[in-house]
């Protein structure tokens, strides 16, 4: 086990810092996740010349040390990630989500004599930037494909929000490694949609341009400014709150997508017993939640 120059991570440490990550990022970590604090905490007070957890909680209540709340953030927030990870999700928003999404467009439009807003996804905790490529290349395939000969890339738009203002940085530059290319994007998209730079890849202009990367936190209500969406990501990310703050950002998708909009979860989460304003249904096969 990890220890900070031996001396091993207090209860009374661990409860006071699980419970400052709950007020600041909504994760909650119960007594039995001491190993996990001790592991991802510990060489962050080698970085801040900290002697021991209890230095490091003082400074995390009293904020005197510039630069420690975030990085306690993203060590405990997790950012495993990877291109069309599941595949599943990506592939029924190219042959059933998108295809409704236009036909809600397509009614707006008519309905409407202000010009049409684009046809907006949210990639919610988004990481370094795989799974809004993943929605922004999937848009470009199903155009490309002729799916919809009546909207082009600039119809689109995908907004990126995460809590780690360094991850959103990395993100928003679009630069991956051979071996992150290699989880998930096939040889024909990469060839298509990035170009080699140095020992990496640079997602293309193309792709880059139809994606907003902001800084949000899930802790905090989803300001209204975001606007409304069209389809929502939030896949693994719910299994880590509590149930009132479950509850609350269901609560705020429901206000973000209109009638007949999709939210997409992870294959390990559910709105059962959440909220009451999404009806389950399966789109190309895959389960989502339509907005009613």
């Amino acid at each position: 086990m990890s220890q900070a120059f031996g001396k091993p991570l207090a209860k009374e440490t661990q409860a006071d810092i699980s419970r400052w990550i709950f007020k600041e990022s909504g994760v909650v970590l119960g007594p039995d996740k001491a190993y996990l604090l001790e592991h991802r905490l510990g060489g962050l007070l080698k970085d801040f010349a900290l002697p021991s957890y209890e230095a490091l909680r003082d400074r995390l209540l009293d904020g005197r040390q510039p630069g420690l709340a975030e990085r306690v953030v993203e060590a405990i927030v997790t950012h495993e990630t990877s291109f069309f990870r599941d595949r599943h999700p990506f592939e029924a928003l190219k042959t059933a989500i998108l295809a409704a999404a236009r036909q809600r467009w397509l009614a707006d439009r008519a309905a409407s004599l202000l010009p049409p807003r684009p046809i907006r996804l949210w990639s919610a905790a988004c990481s370094t930037g795989q799974e809004p490529v993943s929605l922004a290349i999937t848009v470009l395939e199903w155009l490309r494909a002729g799916m919809a000969a009546d909207l082009r890339p600039t119809d689109f738009q995908v907004v990126a929000t995460d809590i780690s203002a360094r991850i959103l940085k990395q993100a928003r530059e679009g630069r991956f490694t051979t071996a992150e290319l290699d989880r998930g994007m096939t040889p024909e998209l990469r060839s298509r949609y990035f170009t080699a730079e140095g020992s990496g890849w640079v997602v293309s202009p193309e792709v880059s341009r139809l994606i907003d990367y902001r800084r949000l936190n899930f802790a905090d209500p989803v300001p209204n400014a975001a606007g409304m969406f069209d389809i929502v990501f939030c896949r693994n990310v719910l299994i880590y709150f509590d149930e009132a703050l479950k509850r609350r950002v269901v609560e705020d998708f429901s206000r973000s997508l209109p009638a007949g909009g999709i939210l997409v979860l992870g294959s390990a989460e559910s709105l059962y017993g959440i909220s009451d304003r999404f009806l389950s249904v399966t789109m190309g096969g895959s389960p989502v939640y339509q907005r009613i």
